[in-house]
């Protein structure tokens, strides 16, 4: 049978001269059809090439089985790891995935956002961008019945549940290892000021300090965009100080590569002796000749498990208020030593 559109069950039911009811029972199977007409349905459907109309299915159920990963960088090899335990749970649920960027651009995230509302998404798991500040939207889809769970980085409100490291846990492993070198003039490297995680990370970053008998000076904190223009304008700031720092705990091991980066090309006598610790081990770092000190180990492909399991939770609860709220805090694992000096 040639026909531009594709074969439909009507098609089938009007060649068999059977209801299109029967046809549909018969290629589910359904037992209530003999053998005899289950089998003339499926030979048909063979030799038609018939596909099932998987849309039209999923209409019926109120239900896409797709689910949407929202990052900001693709190229991040955080995020990307990350992918790959939401995968692995979506794909043992029988779940598509989309995976949308969004270049950490706020209103990007916002057309991002309303387009997956429109294409009847089921979920949502979102690192949020930088400078996301107003969270309507996200209440407006967990209101509509469109669970959310956010990744990675922390948000102001409560009501949202999460996955992401423990802040505390890791400041505490990475300065105390900072100081057994001999450090003392730590700086920290924060992330973007409207991110939660920067505050807290920094919050963490004065409580390790404290617990190590060590003054907190606001001179030796910066903040960063993530770009390098931006982490080079807060070194050359540090470095201007009679006393700079001699070690440096940031907000991500990217941060740590273009601190090393600014050093070579600015300060190439102080590179050798510059510890530099962050979060989020990176595959690549494995490959650099000069590596930082250490990583603090988020494991973000479990952490992409922990993302997803907790989302199809939600995804099973079919009214809004019965959405389970939930936030995750990883340990990070022991730190791993890059380099032995």
């Amino acid at each position: 049978m040639s026909n531009e559109k594709g074969v439909t069950i009507v098609d089938i039911a009007h060649r068999l001269n059977m209801s299109a009811s029967t046809v549909s029972k018969a290629l589910k199977d359904d037992k209530t059809i003999s053998a005899i007409t289950r089998e003339r349905v499926k030979a048909l459907a063979k030799e038609w090439n018939y596909i099932p109309n998987q849309a039209a299915r999923n209409f019926q159920q109120n239900k896409s089985f797709t689910l949407a990963i929202v990052i900001p960088d693709l190229l991040d090899q955080f995020y990307a790891l990350a992918i790959n335990g939401i995968e692995e749970v979506a794909i043992q649920n029988n779940y598509n995935v989309i995976i949308c960027q969004s270049y950490d651009n706020s209103e990007r995230e916002i057309n991002i956002l309303n387009h997956l509302v429109s294409s009847r998404i089921d979920g949502i798991i979102i690192v949020v961008s930088k400078n996301t500040k107003d969270l309507t939207i996200f209440d407006n889809m967990e209101k509509q019945g469109i669970p959310i769970v956010f990744f990675a980085r922390s948000i102001q409100q409560p009501s949202f549940s999460s996955v992401s490291s423990d802040h505390n846990d890791g400041a505490l492993k990475a300065i105390n290892l900072l100081i057994k070198r001999g450090h003392k003039r730590i700086a920290h490297l924060a992330g973007p000021n409207a991110l939660l995680t920067s505050h807290l990370r920094h919050t963490a970053y004065k409580k390790a300090l404290e617990q190590n008998n060590i003054p907190y000076d606001a001179a030796l904190v910066k903040a960063t965009d993530f770009s390098y223009e931006s982490t080079s304008t807060a070194l050359t700031e540090l470095y201007k100080d009679k006393h700079p720092p001699t070690a440096f705990f940031v907000f991500k091991s990217y941060v740590g590569l273009d601190i090393k980066r600014f050093l070579q090309s600015s300060h190439p006598k102080k590179l050798k002796h510059t510890d530099i610790i962050g979060f989020g081990n990176l595959p690549l770092i494995k490959q650099l000749e000069t590596k930082p000190t250490a990583s603090l180990d988020e494991n973000s492909q479990m952490m992409g498990r922990q993302a997803a399991e907790l989302l199809f939770e939600k995804i099973k609860d079919t009214e809004a208020e019965k959405f389970h709220l939930r936030k995750i805090l990883l340990s990070l694992a022991t730190l791993l030593y890059m380099n032995k000096q």
